[in-house]
């Protein structure tokens, strides 16, 4: 079962538990009114159907006693004769809960489900990879919403109160974004919105360029959201979480150049930036050094988002860590001002997350302890291990945003005790910075002035130092997920992208139909040296030339460490880079070649007589799907 509700088609009810609707009904009878409901419903839409060539008609309609779970289907199973049976199920839970006794709602999920019956997807039980099925799916969603929303039509339904059924499953099952959606049988409810409401098309794909921009965010993946971003502002300009969004994505790329050397021009402590804008790629090679034009438009963004909506704790942390690594040096009283209004307004927003509260505070305490005001760094110091619920005794915190927030503050606590005339507190600097650097990112540009204040602190008190290598033994250093390829200077393609606004921007094609009943092609740029598997949207990206580089970027504001992988490197050189990130064997189109599937990366690489002869950036399902519904 899929983690969100679905409308789906299932090949085979025959080993399901309560196949029988005799057994379904005796064992969990639904509720007279929504049982009365779906006869009535059904038979409307039975009336405007005609039924498919070798099945029993009308199929059975059923409904399964799930109050938690929210799903409808379409299955068969095997009936007495040459014929096969159709049934459509729907659960308790999604009656009540998204259904609600309006049957207009009704209407679109039972058309759905009965279009995968007249179309016979019911039927069509395809061998193939799970990266081929999970395409075969996507594509009978998609043409089963456009059938099913026309037998509700001709039944004499309303399709503008039956699309509600989808909102509604948004608003109390959850939803996916695009990107997401590559790993999964359904594409994500705003894809699917914007082909059904052709009215609100362009919000809807809007609102799904936000939601990959978020997830872009959460894997660091900056330049990529920053283009969904860019997207959302140029047609909704009004929209303040966009521009938000957009200037920390291009802060967050200004902050990625920055070396040890520029941290000491700025003279700083650990700043704290991470994926706190959640729910609403790119691994770039930028020139490291100052970019002030990106730092501008990053601060224009940000400001204009104020400017929409005031008092933002989060907006006003990034604007304020912005000012403290300002192209020209740092403003200490901009950057004062902008930290201390985030302080304020993290105290009256009530629903921020604790660790986003104990980052706005630790960003805070940075300008107090840059600016001199050490007894009021401590202070928010304190008042962020409390917030963030953090422990400093040592322990290797668990989810990488906690990891961010307790280093940061192992970090500065650090600076603050190394400063104090108490020599136990002078020890207890020391101990907070080598737990730092034993659980810190390696990669860090911090990780880097960090052991150099180390080195300097032993040596003043008279402690022996641990090497490098003794202090990293335990950290692992994590890798940014891949989500794009970069092409060339000015070009990079990501994955979930529409096809039709890739094939705008890449010029001439060689378009490869792959699949028949479905849209799925393989689109080859021969003089750019990638192919992409796509159907309406962007679903792999394909390196098989040695000009074109993959870059791998290890996760963490401000880290040095990149990897580049080709087409033709050794199979040897191939393990070294990727020595600590673990693969299985997968198949993408054809279930007869192999690739190493790197999953935590999202890559897949195929390796034939010793060398590297493919890379391919995809999300590749589980080797077994789950049944849809």
């Amino acid at each position: 079962m899929l983690a969100v509700p679905v409308f789906g088609c299932i090949l085979s009810l025959a080993s399901c538990p309560q196949s029988q609707s005799t057994a379904g009904a005796a064992q969990a009878p639904a509720a007279e009114a929504n049982r009365k409901l779906l006869d009535e419903v059904s038979q409307r839409l039975l009336a405007v159907t005609a039924g498919p060539e070798g099945m029993v008609w009308p199929p059975a309609f059923e409904i399964r006693p799930d109050e938690d779970k929210l799903n409808a289907w379409a299955g068969c199973a095997e009936a007495a004769g040459d014929k096969a049976a159709a049934k459509v199920v729907v659960t308790q839970g999604i009656l009540e809960k998204v259904v609600q006794s309006d049957p207009d709602r009704l209407a679109f999920i039972l058309g759905h489900e009965l279009a995968h019956v007249v179309l016979r997807h019911v039927l069509q039980a395809a061998e193939n990879t799970p990266f081929m099925e999970q395409v075969f799916s996507r594509e009978q969603e998609l043409v089963a919403d456009r059938k099913g929303a026309e037998l509700a039509l001709a039944a004499g339904y309303s399709f503008r109160k039956g699309i509600e059924a989808i909102r509604r499953l948004m608003e109390v099952g959850g939803e996916y974004s695009s990107f997401e959606g590559l790993s999964a049988d359904h594409p994500a409810w705003k894809d699917r919105l914007t082909l059904l409401d052709k009215e609100q098309a362009s919000l809807w794909e809007t609102m799904s360029a936000f939601d990959n921009g978020v997830v872009f965010l959460a894997v660091e993946q900056y330049a990529a959201a920053e283009r969904c971003f860019w997207q959302v502002a140029k047609e909704f300009p009004a929209c303040p979480e966009a521009w938000a969004n957009l200037g920390y994505a291009l802060l967050m790329q200004y902050c990625d150049a920055l070396d040890p050397d520029d941290l000491r021009r700025f003279d700083v402590g650990h700043l704290v930036c991470g994926g706190f804008y959640r729910r609403p790629e790119s691994l770039e090679a930028k020139v490291r050094g100052i970019d002030e034009e990106l730092w501008w438009d990053a601060v224009g963004a940000l400001r204009e988002s104020l400017r929409l909506k005031p008092s933002q704790a989060l907006v006003e942390s990034n604007l304020g860590i912005a000012y403290l690594v300002r192209p020209a040096g740092r403003d200490m009283g901009q950057a004062a001002k902008y930290l201390d209004e985030a302080v304020a307004a993290a105290t009256d927003e009530a629903r921020l997350d604790p660790l986003a509260r104990a980052a706005v505070l630790i960003n805070a305490s940075v300008a107090d302890f840059a600016g001199g005001q050490t007894e009021r760094c401590a202070a928010r110091l304190t008042k962020a291990q409390e917030q963030g619920q953090l422990g400093f005794a040592g322990e290797r915190p668990g989810a990488p945003s906690t990891m961010k927030v307790s280093g940061a503050l192992l970090y500065n606590r650090s600076l603050v005790m190394s400063q104090s005339k108490d020599k136990l507190q002078q020890t207890e600097g020391l101990d907070a910075l080598e737990r730092y650097l034993g659980q810190g990112e390696v990669a860090s540009a911090w990780w880097t002035l960090g052991y150099e204040r180390y080195l300097l602190l032993c040596k003043e008190q008279g402690r022996p130092s641990k090497t490098k290598e003794q202090l990293a033994e335990n950290t692992r250093v994590v890798l940014r997920p891949l989500t794009s390829v970069r092409l060339d200077d000015k070009e990079t393609v990501a994955l979930a992208e529409l096809r039709a606004d890739v094939a705008s921007r890449l010029g001439p094609e060689k378009v490869i139909p792959m699949a028949r009943g479905t849209s799925l092609v393989r689109l080859r740029y021969e003089q750019r040296g990638v192919d992409l598997i796509a159907g309406e949207r962007v679903l792999a990206l394909c390196v098989q030339s040695p000009a074109v580089a993959v870059l791998l970027r290890a996760a963490g504001l401000g880290t040095l460490k990149e990897t580049e992988l080709r087409v033709g490197m050794g199979k040897d050189q191939l393990d070294a880079l990727l020595t600590d990130q673990d693969y299985d064997f997968r198949q993408l189109t054809d279930p007869e070649v192999n690739y190493r599937f790197y999953r935590d990366l999202g890559l897949a690489v195929r390796v034939r007589d010793g060398k590297v002869e493919e890379l391919v950036v995809v999300q590749i399902p589980q080797r077994h799907l789950p049944g849809s519904g």
